[in-house]
């Protein structure tokens, strides 16, 4: 068994990196409330374990979802507001854990 290596971030609704590991990138698709992250290369050696919640103070709950998983490369986080259901741009957090 490989070592566990861990990816960790803080990404504001702009899809801007505040905070995290530093191992990997964010790119914000142009429909809101789509965000791709990239783990960089070699990162991990297969699919992570991904978990995540949106950040905010705001007394409607936005809901963090794991869109879509591309295996060791990175996934795509889909946030949308819980009481319309639509997409809405969101600062979230969340963190990988895989072999390395």
């Amino acid at each position: 068994m490989m070592p566990t290596t861990m990816v960790l971030g803080y990404v504001d609704e702009d899809g801007n990196v505040l905070n995290g590991s530093g191992n990997f990138s964010v790119s914000e698709e142009s429909e809101p409330g789509f965000y791709d992250i990239f783990f960089n290369e070699g990162v991990f050696s297969e699919q992570p374990i991904i978990s995540g919640n949106c950040v905010t103070d705001s007394k409607e709950a936005p809901v963090f979802q794991i869109y879509q998983v591309n295996g060791a490369k990175g996934f795509v986080v889909e946030t949308r507001n819980a009481r319309s259901g639509e997409r809405s741009a969101q600062a979230f957090m969340f963190i990988a854990a895989g072999e390395g």
